[in-house]
């Protein structure tokens, strides 16, 4: 007899626990049944469009989908998760040149990058200068083997720039670029984006020996195989850090400066430039007095952090009365809008409380809550989680440490354009 009330779908109204039993049951089918209506091959075209972070959550789904992530054969087709760092250290006895190194973070599935990057000819490089990755990519500036015998000082070392991809051993020789001024200072940065191309940029800037601030660009594109000039369309005047990241975001170069002349206070800017050399901009970024910036791009959002630099006890105190001695990290939520979202802050003296040493902010997690924080007194590398506020030490890292250290996230693909075969 039916008493009126309501009846639970998909359960018999013989007895409770016979429905709960049956409901269990079609619970535990559900993912199997679903996930067979799914061949391989439409699994990893899913997989390949969402973050690392997210991939990595799918091996949870079933021992299938984990050993199918895991295969090395489709490396190729899924975005990979942060390796490590490259970093290079002073060479001795000349400090002119570095050794490079590689740190890898705990966790990382990806093998190591070999440093020395032995797939490049020795017979036809001196020398090979590590300057920059993007999204898989490591641009080098290449020194030949001089022509003449290495006892003549007169000799004239020839050097153009290489772009290669250290997960499958292809790279691609650049053409000679433009000419710099006498005395002019250069420096150049990588970018790509295999989501939106396989082709790709190297921008190298220039500023002359008068003038200390950057007055042009010259900007090599993959796709024409061409160098192009451009001068400087910012209105203020820039001087560019050399010996830091830049971030591609949006179609944008960007890289952190100060205004010139230098304050050092409160001057620092992001500058962005298209890859026509056309549009330049500045960014502000939040100004904390004298403070050791860097940027990166982390969960799709460009992000700003600034460490109060190491002074003597009485510019200390004068820090403290003015709340300038707090690490902070901020976000661009909004590109367009260009506004700071202050997204973590925490004192040194928190942290030297927890680490027993000061630490400044070297990189950003590109898909995590995670920042790493490189120390000013000991040689190690450590991760902070933000949202929990936790250390964890990953690893000693070398002695006699130079500027360079840039995240390295593997590309597995067979190719990039430009790349011929070598």
């Amino acid at each position: 007899m039916d008493n009126g009330g309501p009846r639970r779908r998909g359960l018999k109204p013989s007895g409770a626990m016979e429905g709960k039993s049956s409901a269990k049951k079609k619970a535990r089918t559900a993912v199997p049944a679903t996930a067979s209506l799914l061949t391989d091959d439409l699994i990893l075209e899913i997989l390949s469009r969402l973050p690392a972070r997210s991939v990595h959550r799918f091996k949870c789904v079933s021992p299938a989908w984990r050993d199918l992530i895991a295969d090395p054969a489709h490396r190729k087709k899924l975005p990979q998760p942060l390796a490590g760092f490259l970093y290079n250290t002073y060479h001795r006895p000349d400090p002119r040149f570095y050794n490079f190194h590689f740190a890898k973070v705990s966790g990382a599935a990806a093998p190591p990058v070999d440093p020395s990057l032995s797939f490049l000819p020795s017979d036809e490089y001196w020398y090979v200068d590590q300057l920059d990755t993007c999204n898989g990519l490591l641009l080098c500036r290449a020194h030949m083997l001089p022509s003449s015998p290495s006892g003549d000082k007169n000799t004239r070392v020839e050097s153009h720039y290489i772009v290669c991809n250290p997960a499958t051993g292809r790279w691609v020789d650049l053409p000679p670029h433009p000419e710099v001024p006498p005395g002019g200072r250069i420096f150049a940065r990588l970018a790509f984006d295999p989501a939106a191309s396989s082709h790709f940029h190297v921008l190298q800037f220039k500023d002359s020996q008068q003038k200390e601030y950057v007055t042009g660009v010259n900007i090599y594109s993959s796709q024409t195989g061409a160098w192009i000039c451009r001068e400087s369309r910012l209105v203020e005047k820039i001087s560019l850090f050399t010996g830091l990241a830049s971030v591609f975001f949006h179609g944008m170069l960007h890289l952190l400066g100060l205004l010139y002349p230098m304050n050092m206070e409160d001057d620092a800017v992001l500058v962005a430039v298209d890859m026509e050399g056309q549009v330049w901009n500045t960014i502000r970024v939040p100004s904390g007095g004298l403070s050791f910036g860097r940027i990166g791009l982390s969960q799709g959002c460009l992000h700003y952090a600034a460490t109060p630099l190491a002074t003597d006890d009485k510019k200390k105190k004068e820090r403290k009365k003015k709340k300038n001695d707090t690490s902070t990290v901020w976000c661009m939520k909004d590109y367009d809008s260009k506004e700071w979202v202050l997204k973590h802050s925490v004192s040194k003296d928190e942290l030297r409380s927890i680490t027993g040493v000061d630490y400044k902010v070297a990189a950003f997690h590109p898909d995590r809550e995670t920042i790493f924080l490189d120390s000013y007194d000991v040689d190690t590398l450590v991760s902070y989680d933000m949202q929990h506020r936790k250390f964890h030490q990953i690893r000693s890292l070398r002695e006699n440490r130079a500027t360079l250290f840039v995240p390295y996230v593997p590309l597995f693909s067979d190719s990039f354009a430009g790349a011929d075969g070598q």
